[in-house]
């Protein structure tokens, strides 16, 4: 039940205008502010040479410039009508429609942004052992302190993830990061944590000490040997591309795949800046894997191509996890010489 004064804590989430018409707008601003500033400055250069009148003149056709600059300078988005909300017993996203759940606090949640190399746009990824939800979110417009928060919980996904929500409405980056916080302070585990299900439904479930693949426990606090890899496997006359990770604990061995994504690294691509960026750079090594065979399909368990990063680095940050390199080829055997008597 909620209190009678408890606080109301909602993100809104915006719609940015076109980037070619804000780069145009904002570049005709500039123009007619320079425009004015020049002309008010002759004014002032020339006044023992111009009468007042003519000075002042020119220094108000300068000024009606300045002044459209100030005014048409419109907002980087506008309210798309949904936020996201806190209604006390868990996160909603409230649209026109009405309200649809994201999380509940009393139950268990993990939360990641899915970010793709070079783009302004990300979902932050809400799972529960049912379901997931996604909230696009802005990120290229932030805060030092926005900037470390987002970097813990990014993973690493491909473009056309991110792409195709790239125009609609999201969180701004500060109100992203503002929401990250407050699921901070009312579950701390939850940041970086997911809760997944294989092809058959099974529960994958990841958190920084544990992953659980069905029955399989892999205790990330103790010893363990992982690697990345990727193989070809042909299907009638079509041959597809899948990513994998094996890991083995004691009698436990598991190859967690998924398809490869199609693209991480668009060709027009901005420089990745801060620990967010640098935080995606290292996803991009640790995606690198040699081709190898394709596993038994005995151990293997499909996960979501997403979250195939975020299994990686948590792995590569566990202490006592191993990195082993695959086994090299087996040389053909030689005709052995006779030995001289």
């Amino acid at each position: 039940m909620r209190r009678p004064f408890s606080t109301v804590h909602r993100w809104p989430l915006v719609v940015e205008h076109a980037r070619q018409r804000t780069e145009r707008r904002t570049a005709s601003r500039l123009l007619a502010a320079s425009a004015g500033l020049f002309l008010v400055g002759c004014a002032l250069a020339l006044e023992s040479l111009l009468p007042l009148a003519v000075r002042a003149l020119i220094a108000a056709a300068g000024a009606v410039p300045i002044f459209w600059a100030i005014a048409s300078r419109r907002p980087a988005a506008k309210a798309s009508g949904a936020w996201v909300e806190d209604d006390a017993a868990g996160l909603v996203r409230v649209t026109p429609d009405g309200k649809k759940p994201i999380v509940q606090w009393d139950a268990p949640f993990g939360v990641a942004l899915l970010a793709s190399y070079g783009r302004p746009t990300a979902l932050l990824a809400f799972t529960t052992p049912t379901q997931t939800r996604y909230v696009p979110a802005r990120i290229d417009d932030r805060e030092a302190a926005d900037d470390e928060l987002l970097s813990r919980i990014a993973v690493l996904a491909d473009v056309d993830l991110v792409e195709g929500v790239e125009h609609d409405a999201a969180l701004t980056t500060h109100a992203a990061a503002d929401l990250v916080r407050h699921v901070e302070k009312r579950s701390a585990e939850a940041l970086g944590r997911a809760f997944l299900s294989d092809g058959r439904g099974d529960p994958i479930a990841l958190d920084r000490a544990t992953l659980a693949v069905g029955t399989r426990t892999f205790d990330l606090t103790s010893a363990l040997e992982w690697r990345p890899l990727m193989f070809h496997e042909s299907t009638g006359q079509a041959a597809a591309l899948y990513q994998a990770t094996w890991i083995k604990q004691a009698a436990s061995e598991v190859v967690l795949v998924a398809p490869m994504p199609a693209s991480l690294v668009p060709r027009d691509a901005s420089p990745q800046t801060g620990k967010l960026g640098r935080a995606l750079t290292r996803d991009l090594r640790l995606l690198q894997a040699p081709a190898e065979s394709p596993p038994s399909r005995e151990m293997r368990v499909a996960i979501d191509r997403p979250f195939m990063m975020a299994v990686r680095r948590i792995l590569g940050d566990a202490p006592l996890a191993s990195r082993v390199a695959p086994d090299p080829p087996s040389r053909p055997r030689t005709a052995r010489r006779d030995s001289v008597a």
